[in-house]
């Protein structure tokens, strides 16, 4: 027999070896930023979720696991009464729900640091997060997540700021002003901001309902029923209307558009231009509010382009309007 030749040991492909040099570039990096976590000095200020916030989720997961295991248990206690769909229906969503309550009670027990070289985010388990100043490269506000999101330069590294943090206003002036203005401006030229459709997309399903109760009363002969249900759409409907769709702002004027109709604000009225926090039903929105020499001040949130970008937006063109000089005489 002849001898078998040598075999010749095979060359990894190039894209092979391309991917392979990525991953482990990628590798040292993530090894890289660990060991740049520096300990935590003694003059950092620490930020921290309310006390009761994190036990409080954890009794609403108990409570929707509560609620699934009963769901779960009714086509044995009362199989003849039962309904199949509303099983398959209510097993998934408390069971969603209760997903959501435990992944934000591990959360809620983080806590954030600052100071003047960086900010720490310290999660009660796993690895630190250190960013320093100079490194952060963007810094955007997710109102719809209500937090605010600050990534470094090369996109590997981001710390959330929940909007929830004790004393968040601080925070957020405190990283405003460590961070440089290019971090947060949206692109040049950009004067429109448009207001998320959760809102309206809650009272729309609110309204169609209510307008369906109110056909099926009229049908079973139940008119005051019927005119309830008319009525209590009505009213959804005008809430819907003052609820605004976009903001165009302009040197001479904040035009303010709602659905069938838009208010217009001139630059002259307006004495100032403040971000604030806004606490509603449980829930904490970071605000825009325009102030005004006469009239309430108009609170403006949960723009898709984020609390930060119409801020700087509204607060440049005001200030190029000759804002500011008013209540300085």
């Amino acid at each position: 027999m002849t001898p078998a030749e040598p075999r010749t040991p095979r060359r990894p492909h190039g894209d092979d070896c391309e991917q392979k040099e990525t991953m482990l570039e990628a590798g040292r990096c993530q090894e890289g930023w660990r060991a740049s976590v520096p300990s935590l000095p003694a003059d950092v200020l620490v930020f921290k979720f309310p006390g009761g916030l994190a036990w409080f989720m954890l009794g609403c997961s108990l409570f929707f696991l509560g609620f699934m295991a009963f769901t779960l248990a009714l086509p044995l206690i009362d199989p003849i009464h039962t309904s199949l769909a509303i099983v398959l229906v209510c097993v998934p969503v408390f069971g969603l729900f209760a997903t959501l309550g435990v992944r934000s009670f591990g959360r809620l027990r983080d806590s954030v640091a600052v100071n003047s070289e960086g900010i720490w985010y310290l999660p009660l388990k796993g690895e630190s997060t250190f960013i320093a100043w100079r490194d952060v490269a963007n810094v955007r506000a997710d109102d719809t997540g209500q937090r605010l999101v600050l990534v470094d330069g090369t996109g590997g590294r981001s710390i959330r700021l929940e909007y929830q943090l004790e004393d968040f206003g601080r925070l957020r002036e405190f990283v405003l002003r460590h961070t440089a203005e290019s971090a947060r401006r949206c692109a040049p030229g950009v004067n429109i901001f448009h207001r998320t459709r959760i809102n309206k997309v809650i009272l729309l399903g609110f309204a169609v309902p209510c307008l369906f109760l109110a056909r099926l009363s009229f049908h079973q002969g139940q008119p005051r029923a019927s005119l309830f249900f008319i009525g209590l759409a009505g009213l959804i409907v005008a809430s819907l209307t003052q609820d605004p769709t976009r903001a165009v702002i302009t040197r001479d004027a904040v035009v303010i558009k709602y659905p069938g109709w838009k208010r217009t604000i001139p630059s002259d009225v307006i004495s100032g231009i403040v971000l604030a926090d806004v606490c509603d039903r449980g829930n904490v929105w970071a605000a825009v509010i325009i102030e005004r020499w006469q009239g309430r001040p108009l609170k403006l949130f949960r723009f898709r382009e984020g609390s930060l970008a119409l801020h700087d937006a509204l607060y440049s063109a005001w200030r190029s309007a000759g804002g500011g000089e008013k209540a300085g005489r």
